[in-house]
Formats: structure tokens, sequence, C-alpha cells
């Protein structure tokens, strides 16, 4: 059963996972048939479910900057969007403090029939902003997006790339106590990565919390003091990025590429 902790029990910016376990379906029900109720008889299960996290604790303080990697299907982006409260757990506990800006789905918050203009203000509304507050940083959101003229375009118009400039230029301008981000900075071109980068360490040396999920150790290693290594949805390390890479290299068996010059 998922608990949650009293407000009082995390600062702002410290993030806690206690035992926590949760499982997806694999398999759509589409419902029995009028034979099967007729005669009693059940459809195949299926496949069990996946678990996507199995009894994973943490504890990340205020102002860590941590990465989070594995193979693909080993629970980082579970694990972020259980933090993000997107994703509720089946077991266990968890509580992040303060003011959560995430950057997880290309798009997500946005209304695709809005400008980017428009979505600027529908973003910073749902973050808690006024729209005297969303006005004074709207000129510094749309320069970083680097949009132009486009701002006044549908979103349903844009490539990848402007969605990710669009979305990041606006989480880049909130006041965050901790930044979810999920591997969006691999979509954008390199200059753009590198303002990104630049961005969040402004807001890391404000205070701010990050935890990135990354499959570009080079990343991680520039951004990242602590690394956690996922695995089947266990946590198999947690510890200095110095020590967590070649962890994860050796799961991954590409040290020997690491190593090549």
């Amino acid at each position: 059963m998922t608990s949650a902790f009293g407000a009082d029990e995390v600062r702002p910016g410290e993030i806690v996972l206690e035992h926590a376990s949760r499982s997806f379906s694999i398999r759509a029900d589409r419902g029995r048939t009028v034979k099967e109720l007729l005669i009693g008889r059940s459809r195949s299960t299926g496949p069990p479910p996946v678990e996507a996290l199995r009894e994973v604790s943490l504890r990340i303080e205020p102002g860590e900057t941590v990465g989070v990697v594995g193979r693909n299907g080993a629970g980082k982006s579970s694990t972020l969007r259980v933090l993000a409260g997107i994703v509720p757990l089946h077991s266990g506990r968890v509580a992040v403090g303060g003011q959560i800006v995430t950057q997880l789905e290309l798009g997500a918050g946005f209304s695709r029939d809005f400008s980017g203009r428009e979505n600027i203000f529908l973003n910073g509304a749902l973050h808690g902003l006024s729209r005297a507050q969303i006005e004074s940083r709207l000129d510094a959101i749309i320069e970083f997006s680097e949009l132009g003229d486009f701002v006044e375009a549908p979103v349903a118009t844009y490539s990848t790339g402007m969605f990710l400039r669009l979305g990041f230029a606006i989480a880049a301008h909130l006041d965050a106590d901790v930044l979810l981000i999920d591997e969006l900075l691999a979509v954008g071109d390199e200059a753009f990565q590198r303002k990104c980068e630049a961005r969040m360490a402004e807001q890391i040396g404000a205070g701010a919390t990050l935890v990135l999920v990354s499959h570009d150790p080079l990343l991680i290693e520039r951004t990242c003091e602590r690394v956690i290594v996922l695995d089947g949805g266990e946590k198999v390390f947690d510890g200095s990025v110095s020590e967590g890479m070649p962890f994860y290299h050796r799961l991954m068996g590409t040290e020997d590429a690491v190593a090549s010059p």
C-alpha cells in the first residue's frame, strides 16, 4: 500500500523513496466474450505484469546532482514519473520537497492548438505563476527558445527540436527546488544542449536538486556528482560518478569501448 510523507517531513529539494514498487500490465484486456461468460471459462491471463520498480529506496539531499542510468526497461523513466507524482506507487513511500519542475516528455503539458506564446502562459499557470510573473519572464523565455516568429505558430506545427526548445526554455525560467529531466537534451543540436546545460548549472548553483536520466555517459559525468544505476527495476549501485560509471559500463558490457582511444 502506498503512503505519502507529511509535508513537514522533507525539506525543499529533498527526495525520499522508501521500498518503492510499481508494476505495469502489458496485456490489454478486451473483455470476455458472451460464450466465455455463458460457460464460465476465463481467458488466459497472459504474461504477468512488468515490475518497473522493485523495493527501490533512496534519499537525495537538497542541492545534489544525481544521474540515473541503466539499460532500456531498467526503471529509470518510471522512477522520475513516480517522483513527479505522475505515476502512483503500488507499495512504498515517496516524498519530494518544494517546487518540482519536470522535462519528461516532448510536448507534455502543451495544448497543441495553442501557439508557443500561449503555451508559455499555460505552463506558467500550471506551475503556480501569476500572469504578471509570466509576463516578466516572457521575453527571456522566447529569447532562450530561439523560436523567433514561430512562437506565434500553433505548437501542432512544431518539429521535435522546436518542442524541446520551448519546453526547456519554460523550465529554465521557473523557480525550481527539484529538476527532473529525462533524456530530452539528446534531441537538440549541440549548441542548444550546451546552453541548456549552462542554464541547469545556474539553477543548481541557486540550490536546485537535479535528477537526470540519460544514456549519455559524458553528460552524466559533466553534470552530476552522484549516479544511481538501475537494472531490472532494482537499484544496483548508488555512489559517486567516478565509481558508478565504470560499474555501469561493466554492467552494459561497454567497458572496452570506453577504454579505447
